[in-house]
């Protein structure tokens, strides 16, 4: 636990070190000018912006994993449609997307849905979702599925973007691990995304299936047991599966 503790707060430190040295390097340079033009200025300010952004998008996965880790699970779970959120994270990416234009697809069966809490759901197939978006080349394709797998259901995310090396997969749900840490840092990611996916299935009784070969994309999949899955009958009324 103790080398667990020393080897997180160091990667803490690392992931804030630079943003806020970039910070205090440009909030000194512009302290020390005695004028400066708008354009120039506001070219600083995007930087120091997206520095910004980049401590609050780390500050928040931590405070979300920290939760995770110890807050007990809710004992009154509500019934998610997850059909619903699905719809509404596919706009979501479409515009995370923008010039790079994927072509993003859901396929999901309207009738399944789970027992659970939506807000870590919707946290965890975010995190999901935002990874495919980020690290797929533009033009590439991002499917993502809902549907019934035996008994139980799973929801997956596949990519045609540039895979993972084999020897990286058993660790990629580890905190701050990264399979190319420059192009994780220069998409935005923190790092702690993954881990905050697989917490929340296992607050769920699921867990994360990853497959993926260099060159030919990645599937992530996230696969919850029947316990956890309610179907709508004939009338609309729902009932969960045995």
């Amino acid at each position: 636990l103790e080398e667990m503790r020393r080897v997180f707060v160091a990667n803490v430190s690392h992931e804030l070190r630079t943003p806020v040295t970039v910070l205090a390097g440009y909030i000194e340079t512009l302290r020390g000018m005695e004028s400066i033009g708008a354009d120039e200025l506001q070219k600083h300010l995007a930087v120091m912006q997206e520095q910004t952004a980049r401590m609050q998008r780390l500050v928040d996965d931590l405070l979300t994993l920290s939760r995770l880790e110890t807050t007990p699970p809710r004992h009154h779970e509500e019934i998610v449609d997850v059909p619903q959120m699905l719809a509404a994270l596919h706009e979501q990416a479409e515009v995370l997307s923008g010039e790079a234009r994927h072509r993003i697809t859901l396929e999901a069966d309207p009738g399944l849905k789970l027992r659970g809490s939506r807000e870590e759901l919707h946290s965890a197939f975010t995190n999901l979702i935002d990874n495919a978006v980020r690290y797929t080349p533009a033009g590439g394709s991002i499917t993502l599925r809902w549907r019934a797998e035996g008994e139980g259901a799973s929801f997956s995310v596949a990519d045609t973007g540039e895979g993972i090396a084999p020897e990286h997969l058993p660790h990629l749900t580890e905190r701050f691990y990264r399979a190319d840490t420059a192009r994780s840092r220069a998409a935005g990611g923190t790092g702690l995304g993954l881990s905050i996916v697989k917490h929340v299935l296992l607050r769920h009784d699921a867990h994360l299936d990853i497959q993926s070969r260099l060159g030919a994309g990645s599937t992530f999949t996230c696969v919850f047991p029947p316990h956890r899955v309610v179907r709508a009958d004939a009338d609309g009324r729902v009932a969960t599966a045995s």
